[in-house]
């Protein structure tokens, strides 16, 4: 499972040269492959969870407060970045996973990036979520239109996208796509 491969990393292990690359999809040489690590030590520290304990996100009320927290703990220096929470059946949280980090105002996603950690978890849904460093939440058209083209990509694996959600940096504003149209 990824959880098991990309998040089972220990603080130590982090930046040896023994650390298998390959197993967390980064890669060797890139200017911002420490920023990746820490994300990925970041992201297991907080939802490395017993499945029971995991949260249960079964509302958008309940998505946009899981998101608040994540952007809060896992602040988005300025840039772009689009991450997938990964749920099962019940909507408990997998794992939550980086998938890119643009630049100040754009962040390019890929759907064989985004349903690739779902595929691996064998997981039921997805949750969409990205920041935008202007702090503002509107939508772009260009989020729409990923959120859209990601939504049916998702129905053809059978991975429902249950939301999208947008946080504003430096204002803790969260908005929900879905409850926005």
């Amino acid at each position: 499972m990824l959880t098991q491969h990309v998040f089972d990393f220990e603080a130590e292990e982090i930046g040896r040269p023994e650390c298998d690359l390959a197993m967390t999809g980064l890669l060797p040489g890139s200017e911002i492959i420490e920023t990746q690590y820490a994300s990925v030590k970041r992201v297991s520290v907080i939802y490395e969870r017993p499945l029971s304990g995991r949260p249960c996100l079964t509302s958008t009320n309940e998505s946009r407060e899981f998101f608040k927290q994540y952007w809060k703990d896992n602040p988005a220096w300025d840039q772009e970045q689009f991450v997938v929470a990964c749920l099962d059946t019940k909507h408990r949280v997998q794992c939550v996973v980086p998938i890119t980090i643009g630049t100040l105002d754009a962040s390019l996603v890929h759907p064989r990036e985004v349903f690739k950690p779902a595929v691996i978890e064998g997981s039921a849904a997805v949750i969409l979520s990205h920041n935008h460093p202007s702090g503002n939440t509107a939508p772009s058209r260009e989020d729409l239109d990923v959120t859209d083209r990601l939504t049916e990509a998702g129905k053809l694996l059978g991975i429902t996208v249950l939301d999208h959600i947008i946080h504003g940096d430096g204002t803790g504003d969260v908005l929900s796509i879905r409850e926005s149209r």
